[in-house]
């Protein structure tokens, strides 16, 4: 008989087979499903076969390590029947078993019948657990244990942490734009190659980006429970199946992956003049100089105008300035057919991408960080997201707002304070610290942990305002004593120097100094 689970999403339209071999009686269960079928916790037979034994539990879906934590209830078989199915909706399977069968009611004490516990589980977040149960009798102590075991509370921050895909925990995930659900890399990557559509939300996805926020709760989760650590075959077998390795966009599919997906008018098709030996990882995209972006527009693609012009487009910030050469290279260039772009990570707009030939031709315009290497436009032809600084320039240049002075000294608003008042104090502001601490650094005064940026290297802001944050340090520990108030130079040095922890709250950040180094438990 065949049954069907419509109100579970994790269970596959052909998820197993139960066979009985008419001459020897040996019963196998044959998984057909996505997600695989669990044998006693313990086995997961997937695409395959496998025998079963009296006393079994299939599970058509199973979460790791908490078994517990879905049992629905207590309750006793009814008595004067042996071992049945977990669901009143699979009860049919029983008579499929003729080993489950053969136990009857004659041969079950009443008391042993009592004893049977519930078998009818239930994942947390609603989604109904459908178990093949065919217990043999227990004893009253196990039946307790495992109701204690059932009261107690679930796990949130793992039922957080829990790939809806794998019903695992996460592992190098990766978060989908603009819906934001997140899933495993290795896990999303075979989803992708039969849809575009969220697992979860079924949204169109534009963008698939690493979520290192949540890769750190993962492993700070695994380390206080490292019982729930997956095994290091199953890492493998994973990192293997990754095909995400960085920031992209959502590839083309061939085909949709069901019908609950929608038409196919919701798929990304390929164009006719794809093959199977072009590169489907990144669908074809038209910027502001391709060909087919000036026949749709019907003008001329927009670049900023020399500053001062009219029509000039107002950036938030102080843009870096840009030749006239360089303007005119851009203005001049046309994307060849189907060249290849590169997205701005501000803005998220494509532009050609050309760092190629500026290896060989230096006055085209810089496209990327020196130091992260991500890709960004403003050096281009003008990042046009609103409230971008500038967010990519040289470092001299390198526009970081007025800003970025808050907390900029190890995220101790007291100290930073401290530096703030010095240098309105003297009528300085944040860009003459920058081009004092440039020629200090240039002169080997300061030193940066990266020793490759110089006050000419092109940073991104974020890559920009780190390194600003590692030179301020090291200007206001050149700061003399004389010229600090004495309230500032009066407090003893803390133990933990820059490196403490504490500094961010106020009462002990205005109690020690934190520019110093740590003194106590160095190793």
């Amino acid at each position: 008989c065949d049954l069907s689970f419509p109100s579970n999403k994790l269970v596959s339209g052909d998820h197993c087979k139960i066979v009985v071999d008419e001459k020897s009686g040996q019963v196998t269960l044959e998984d057909t499903s996505t997600n695989g079928t669990v044998i006693n916790k313990l086995k997961v037979v997937k695409k395959q076969t496998c025998p079963l034994q009296t006393g079994d539990v299939i599970y058509l879906v199973y979460r790791k390590n908490e078994p517990e934590h879905r049992s629905e209830g207590a309750g006793n078989f009814p008595k004067g029947g042996g071992p049945s199915v977990a669901s009143d909706e699979v009860s049919s399977f029983a008579s499929a078993l003729p080993d489950r069968k053969a136990v009857s009611s004659s041969s079950l004490e009443p008391q042993d019948q009592e004893d049977l516990e519930p078998v009818r589980k239930k994942m947390r977040g609603d989604l109904n657990l459908e178990v093949l149960v065919a217990q043999p009798c227990r004893n009253t102590q196990t039946v307790q244990d495992d109701i204690r075991a059932a009261a107690g509370k679930p796990d949130k921050m793992e039922e957080t942490l829990t790939c809806i895909i794998c019903q695992d925990l996460l592992h190098d995930c990766v978060s989908l734009q603009p819906c934001m659900h997140t899933f495993c890399a290795a896990c999303y990557s075979g989803w992708m190659e039969r849809s575009s559509l969220c697992p979860t939300c079924r949204c169109p996805v534009e963008r698939i980006c690493k979520n290192h926020i949540l890769n750190n709760l993962v492993e700070a989760y695994l380390i206080q429970h490292p019982d729930k650590s997956r095994s290091e075959e199953d890492v493998q077998s994973m990192d293997a199946r990754n095909k995400i390795t960085q920031d992209m966009l959502q590839p083309k599919v061939r085909r949709s992956f069901s019908d609950e997906e929608g038409s196919s008018e919701d798929l990304l098709e390929l164009s006719d003049v794809d093959s199977e030996s072009s590169d489907i990882s990144q669908p074809y995209v038209v910027c502001r100089q391709c060909p087919e972006y000036r026949r749709q527009a019907a003008q001329p693609p927009r670049c900023p105008a020399p500053e001062g012009e009219p029509g000039a487009p107002q950036s938030l910030g102080d843009a870096p300035s840009t030749s006239a050469s360089l303007m005119t290279a851009v203005q001049d260039y046309v994307c060849p057919l189907q060249g290849s772009h590169a997205l701005c990570t501000c803005c998220f707009q494509p532009m050609p991408d050309r760092r190629a030939e500026r290896e060989q031709d230096p006055s085209i315009a810089p496209q990327q960080c020196a130091v992260c290497l991500q890709p960004f436009c403003h050096l281009y032809w003008g990042c046009t997201r609103t409230g971008c600084f500038g967010c990519l320039a040289p470092f001299c240049e390198l526009n970081l707002g007025d800003k970025c002075l808050d907390g900029v000294l190890n995220n101790n608003s007291y100290e930073s304070d401290i530096l703030k008042n010095y240098l309105a104090t003297r009528g300085l502001t944040w860009k003459n610290m920058l081009t004092e601490s440039l020629v200090a650094l240039q002169r080997g005064a300061f030193l940066l942990s990266d020793y490759r940026v110089t006050g000419n290297t092109v940073l991104c802001y974020c890559c920009g305002l780190r390194s600003f944050r590692e030179l301020t340090y090291q200007y206001r520990q050149n700061i003399p004593a004389s010229e600090l108030p004495v309230a500032v130079t009066s407090r003893p040095d803390c133990y933990w120097g820059r490196n403490c922890r504490t500094q961010v709250k106020a009462h002990h950040a205005m109690k020690f100094n934190h520019i110093c180094e740590q003194t106590r438990f160095k190793n």
